[in-house]
């Protein structure tokens, strides 16, 4: 693929800046850092309609706001991006845990493969979609964060998840499907009977 053609539509300055970007290796940038490199870099008067032409062709892509994912010149189809556990620990950086299905699945206990990420935390409470990824984020208390196992992205550990999928068994087929799945797995039973007074709910007790 020529050059030219992996540029097409990008005006020089744009070709500049997202050039800068990529020699760089920068992935996600905050608004005032763009600002500052486009200054810095060209001699553009009117910034905020470069950043803007950028989203448009797909070079920039909003994740919340002030702060974009950039798609490097080198992804011809614009298809290039982190992955979806990159964004969110980006998007949220602490407090934050994977859980309910992809820990289900990650457990063992099913192997069916879920098609967004669930997400639980102490900021957000929504359905998200960025890029072709999609997120269920659940806003939880900050005393309720335990369970928790510290990886490269931090996952409820096996009890932690039998509570979640309790608490929200609609994503996972309904209680009985749930309940089937867990009388089939292995488990510390006491650490679970401890989670479910520490999480204080009638529902899940």
């Amino acid at each position: 693929m020529k050059k030219t053609e992996i540029l097409a539509g990008l005006s020089p300055n744009q070709e500049r800046i997202m050039s800068i970007l990529e020699y760089r290796k920068i992935e996600i940038i905050t608004r005032e850092e763009l600002i500052k490199i486009i200054e810095k870099f060209t001699k553009i008067k009117y910034i905020q309609l470069m950043i803007e032409k950028l989203q448009k062709k797909k070079r920039l892509v909003p994740i919340k706001r002030g702060v974009y994912m950039v798609i490097p010149l080198r992804a011809i189809d614009k298809k290039f991006s982190l992955d979806n556990y990159q964004l969110v620990d980006y998007l949220l950086k602490e407090d934050y845990y994977i859980g309910l299905y992809n820990a289900f699945n990650l457990h063992g206990f099913t192997e069916q493969i879920p098609t967004k990420l669930f997400v639980f935390n102490t900021k957000y409470s929504s359905d998200k979609k960025i890029l072709h990824y999609n997120f269920k984020f659940f806003k939880i208390k900050k005393d309720k964060l335990f369970g928790v196992i510290k990886d490269k992205y931090p996952y409820s550990d096996k009890e932690r998840t039998i509570i979640d999928v309790l608490e929200y068994p609609d994503y996972l087929g309904g209680l009985s499907e749930v309940m089937d799945r867990i009388k089939q797995a292995k488990y510390n039973k006491e650490r679970l009977i401890d989670y479910a007074i520490k999480y204080d709910s009638v529902k899940i007790i």
